[in-house]
């Protein structure tokens, strides 16, 4: 018993201390632990069960397009951004779509080792068509458009709303990797043209002010908040108590 107690001692300290271990407000809680990906397996339980929320909180019907985002650099927007996708990937009919919509600071093409033959960027510059844009990642069973040559700084949007009306009868969901709320303009421009947005948040790193300002812009926006992903969570409770409770 005396372990017990102390686990679960350790375990209100470090919630003390994080000050942040739940929903926004008015946002449903999603949570899900970082995956190694693209492994495939790793930690897939944990987006099987975010994809799970998500359906059963809106109809599939309501959902084509999804946007991730985070309140600053480094919180695992694009990793989720890629689980996401991949648990949606895994119904057999499903066709999903992931695109690169962080032409500030991308990294998800290089993550998923995807060929730099153009991009979401070389689209918005009319230089390709949406077509030629799109590539396929059989091990994940999905479509991606990487962000192509960026140049980091601000671009016209505009474009990328007529992309998703237009890719959206061939897909059945669409998850879009976008900038933090905080540091870029780019995702409140995009929040409203999409179906739903889930905002990412690691625990124990994300101060609750800048949480606050994020949900902040994107309400200010009229984004659809479906819910928050407290990401990286560390837990001092073993495994096995955590289980029972």
């Amino acid at each position: 018993m005396s372990k017990i107690y102390e686990a679960l001692k350790k375990a209100e300290q470090e919630r003390d201390r994080s000050r942040w271990d739940g929903p926004l407000p008015a946002a449903p809680a999603l949570r899900a632990a970082p995956a190694a990906l693209p492994s495939g397996e790793a930690n897939g339980e944990d987006y099987q069960r975010l994809r799970a929320s998500l359906m059963s909180a809106l109809s599939p019907s309501a959902l084509h397009t999804i946007l991730v985002t985070s309140a600053r650099h480094g919180e695992g927007a694009t990793t989720v951004s890629i689980g996401l996708a991949s648990a949606l990937a895994k119904e057999r009919e499903a066709r999903v779509l992931l695109v690169e919509g962080n032409l500030r600071e991308p990294s998800l093409g290089g993550v998923l080792h995807a060929a730099a033959n153009g991009g979401l960027s070389e689209f918005i510059s009319g230089e390709l068509t949406a077509e030629a844009v799109i590539t396929r990642v059989e091990a994940l069973n999905l479509s991606l458009i990487v962000a192509g040559n960026t140049a980091r700084h601000a671009v016209d949007l505009d474009p990328v709303a007529g992309l998703l009306a237009r890719l959206r009868p061939q897909f059945d969901f669409i998850v879009i990797d976008a900038p933090p709320v905080n540091s870029y303009a780019d995702a409140s421009i995009l929040a409203p043209r999409v179906d739903g947005v889930i905002l990412v948040v690691e625990a124990d790193r994300t101060p609750v002010n800048e949480a606050e300002a994020a949900k902040r812009q994107l309400d200010k926006v009229d984004a659809r908040i479906l819910g928050v992903v407290l990401n990286r969570r560390r837990s001092y409770i073993p495994a096995f108590l955590e289980s029972l409770l």
